[in-house]
Order: structure tokens, then C-alpha cells, then sequence
């Protein structure tokens, strides 16, 4: 009876540890898409060549943020990121993804009122360093989707930049989270496709230069910028 009485405290002493030790990284990826054509009119016609630009660019420029919404999805944006080992490359391996609902765009807080109040919510949750989500679990740190902006302009070519915020809560849920915001940049060579059969390849570019960025954002914006801080 005493052997039962010690195997199910040890039991129960090791569920706790683990339940102690469970840690999460909450996912929200992005429906803010935004595209931006300039030709050379737009490069060296002063203001005004900047607006003629603007208005023959603007039809296209819609057409590219549809494109980017159906091949970089909020779906396809946590696939590239499970596939470039995300936690671990953020110095989080073992932890727990949970992929949280999409971060609106503009346009639908502008269109919907209870879209604008949650995106508000949100946004003072992080200027007050508080938890994005109802998690509990100490252990805990976000990774937050931002804009992802294709631009494309004469001389300098075409590009995605797009931006991350990682937030690091610790893992005893003490401490006010640790903030990494930053945008990166990386060429498209296909995106858009210029012909049907090119649309297999302008998706998996576009795939390509949004998981390189987050390599890129976590070297430079957040192991760059915690060497910083040390260093201080």
C-alpha cells in the first residue's frame, strides 16, 4: 500500500513538472497585403508624374494584392513558417505552436466596426506589453504577422518586405515580454506570373522571398538586436 501511495505521488509529481514546463509560441499571421508599382515617369516626373504613375498603376496594383492573398494565404504563411522550423530558429525549440486567427487588414477594420475594435484591442495590448491571447501557460512568446508589401520600382527591381514583431514573455510569465519589431526585404524573380503557366512558379517565389525574410528578420532584427542589448 505504501509502494501505490509513493508511485502515484511521483506520479502525480511528474505530470505537474510537465504541465509546469509546457511552453507555447502563438502564431498570428496576416491578411494586410499592399502593393506599389512605380514607373519611370513615377521615378523622375517630380509630383505630378508621381500621380500619373499612381493612377496607371492602380488597376494592377489591386490585381497584385489579390495574387499575393492566394498565394501567400494566412494558411500558406504558417505552412512556410512550420517548414523553416520557426520555433527553433527563434531559440524556442520544444515549444507548442498555436496558430491564432489572422491580424486584419486595414481595409476590413475600415468596412466593420467590430473588425476595427478587435484590431484596436490589439493594438493596445501591445503598446501596454500585455498578452495578445487568453494563454495561461508561463512559458509563453507571440510571433506577429504585419504587412507584407510588394514594391516594384525602376533601377531597383521588385521586392517583398515584410514585417514580423516577435514578443518573448520568458518562461516563468514574470517578466513584461521582450519586443522584437522589424521589416525585411527579398527580390521576387517571378511574382506575378507574366503567363499561366508561370503561376506554379510566381507562387513558390513569392513563398520563397516570405520565408526567407523571417530567416532574415530573426538574424538581423532579433538575434541582431538581443546582441545589441547584451552588449550594453
Amino acid at each position: 500500500m505504501t509502494m501505490k501511495f509513493w508511485m502515484g505521488a511521483l506520479a502525480l509529481l511528474v505530470s505537474g513538472t510537465a504541465q509546469a514546463q509546457t511552453c507555447e509560441l502563438h502564431i498570428w499571421p496576416t491578411e494586410n497585403y499592399r502593393g506599389m508599382k512605380m514607373s519611370g515617369i513615377g521615378m523622375f516626373g517630380g509630383a505630378l508624374g508621381g500621380l500619373i504613375d499612381g493612377a496607371a498603376n492602380k488597376g494592377k496594383v489591386a490585381t497584385i494584392t489579390d495574387l499575393m492573398h492566394h498565394d501567400l494565404s494566412p494558411e500558406a504563411q504558417v505552412d512556410a513558417l512550420r517548414t523553416a522550423d520557426v520555433a527553433g530558429t527563434l531559440g524556442l525549440a520544444g515549444y507548442t505552436i498555436v496558430v491564432e486567427p489572422a491580424v486584419p487588414s486595414d481595409a476590413a477594420a475600415k468596412a466593420d466596426p467590430a473588425i476595427k475594435a478587435a484590431l484596436r484591442t490589439m493594438q493596445a495590448k501591445l503598446g501596454k506589453g500585455e498578452r495578445l491571447s487568453a494563454a495561461t501557460t508561463p512559458c509563453y512568446s507571440e510571433l506577429v504577422g504585419g504587412e507584407l508589401f510588394y514594391v516594384k520600382k525602376p533601377l531597383v527591381g521588385t521586392n517583398l518586405f515584410a514585417k514580423w514583431t516577435f514578443r518573448d514573455f520568458g518562461r516563468d510569465g514574470t517578466a513584461k515580454p521582450r519586443s522584437f519589431p522589424g521589416q525585411v526585404k527579398n527580390p521576387l524573380a517571378v511574382f506575378p506570373a507574366k503567363t499561366p503557366d508561370q503561376a506554379d512558379a510566381a507562387k513558390a517565389d513569392l513563398r520563397d522571398a516570405y520565408a526567407k525574410g523571417f530567416a532574415e528578420y530573426v538574424a538581423k532584427k532579433v538575434r541582431g538586436a538581443s546582441a545589441v542589448t547584451a552588449a550594453r
